[in-house]
């Protein structure tokens, strides 16, 4: 079967025109991408990682499946080890990676290297020292702001690409850290 990604972002043309071209090559089922740790996302990783020997991936560039690195190395070895082709149709001439021989030494060193690595939370973290957070200070102060006028986890977590669970935690962590909050609450 073959499967075409679609997603809405900065760096790729419109989904009307993504969608256009991978009908146009053939597909037969278009998946579209919704924002970045929204349950369609997480929902297209596991179709992805669920795919079958013989199935085909079609996308414009690989910023259509929005995954780092890291992401991105374990997909396409599982897609190696599994049987799955990838097809990048966005460029000049369409780029294939067939799961033909043996994987690409490089691919499988960044897929252990990211499997190695000690386990984060889900969602991209922020820049910053790893015991900062995910959220600046001001961040912070401004969530706390946005909850106490009413704004629900999920809104503040969208804000942020944050889970609504980890924006609680966050708000009660940093409330019990700090006894200047109590005074402000």
């Amino acid at each position: 079967m073959r499967y075409g990604v679609v997603r809405a972002s900065p760096e790729l043309p419109p989904p009307s025109v993504q969608r256009r071209l991978v009908e146009t090559i053939g597909c037969d089922v278009v998946l579209e991408d919704g924002p970045a740790a929204s349950p369609p996302r997480r929902n297209l990783m596991n179709v992805l990682i669920g795919l079958k020997r013989g199935d085909e991936v079609l996308i414009h560039g690989l910023e259509a499946l929005d995954a780092t690195t890291g992401e991105l190395a374990k997909l396409l070895r599982r897609f190696f080890e599994t049987g799955v082709t990838l097809r990048i149709v966005g460029g000049s001439r369409v780029e294939v990676l067939a799961p033909e021989g043996a994987i690409p030494r490089v691919l499988a060193l960044l897929a252990d290297h990211e499997m190695r690595r000690p386990a984060r939370e889900a969602g991209r973290r922020r820049r910053g020292s790893a015991d900062a957070g995910p959220l600046t200070q001001h961040q912070l102060k401004f969530a706390r702001d946005m909850h106490r006028r009413g704004h629900s986890m999920r809104a503040i977590g969208l804000l942020f690409r944050l889970t609504p669970n980890e924006v609680a935690r966050l708000l009660r962590s940093q409330h019990a850290a700090s006894p200047d909050l109590e005074a402000e609450a």
